[in-house]
């Protein structure tokens, strides 16, 4: 977990209006991503997210909702010049996501609940294509990242008994990136 030490900082740049704070984190992004590496972005916005996460309003009742079974996507912000898009994901207690890895960098955070990642290595096994080496439980304010230059093969799984809320950051115009999704692996079960 990444404690957040960049508020009084990010603070000090904004006006002092209600609000301002959110408008204020997500410009700092945009500049992050001009100024730095694709590969050292999502961990300096891991620096940033606990702040964006600690602000009350930002969620509406409707980013916090699940209509199905299912994990839902929805849009807290798209950049305008689709430098980075932030979603909130809300996860169906019990619920896994597939084995997969990403297209572009990404940084998470739980806001609300429990998240367990396992991440895999990919192999030229016959019966699997990737294989489990190492499971994290996030809880809620646990920041995590991956880059797309090193493997970044996970598996999301809400191991509690109420839903979970994450918050993703991923490089891009999630509209236009789509899934976001490199492969969706097989393993050995």
């Amino acid at each position: 977990m990444h404690e957040f030490t960049n508020l009084d900082k990010l603070q000090g740049k904004l006006s002092n209006e209600p609000g301002a704070l959110i408008p204020g984190i997500f410009k700092t992004f945009s500049d992050l991503i001009s100024t730095f590496s694709p590969s050292a972005v999502p961990g300096r916005i891991a620096e940033y997210l606990p702040g964006l996460m600690a602000c009350p309003d930002l969620l509406t009742p409707e980013q916090r909702s699940l209509k199905g079974l299912d994990y839902e996507k929805h849009e807290v912000f798209l950049c305008p010049n689709d430098g980075f898009s932030v979603l909130a994901v809300v996860w169906p207690a019990g619920i896994y996501s597939p084995i997969h890895d990403h297209k572009t960098w990404c940084t998470f955070g739980v806001l609300e609940g429990e998240i367990r990642e396992t991440i895999y290595e990919e192999t030229q096994s016959a019966s699997c294509d990737a294989c489990a080496v190492s499971s994290t439980n996030h809880l809620a304010g646990s920041i995590t990242h991956m880059t797309i230059d090193e493997s970044n093969i996970h598996c999301m799984h809400n191991p509690g008994e109420v839903p979970a809320v994450t918050i993703h950051i991923y490089g891009g115009n999630f509209k236009k990136i789509g899934a976001n999704v490199n492969k969706i692996y097989a393993t050995h079960t």
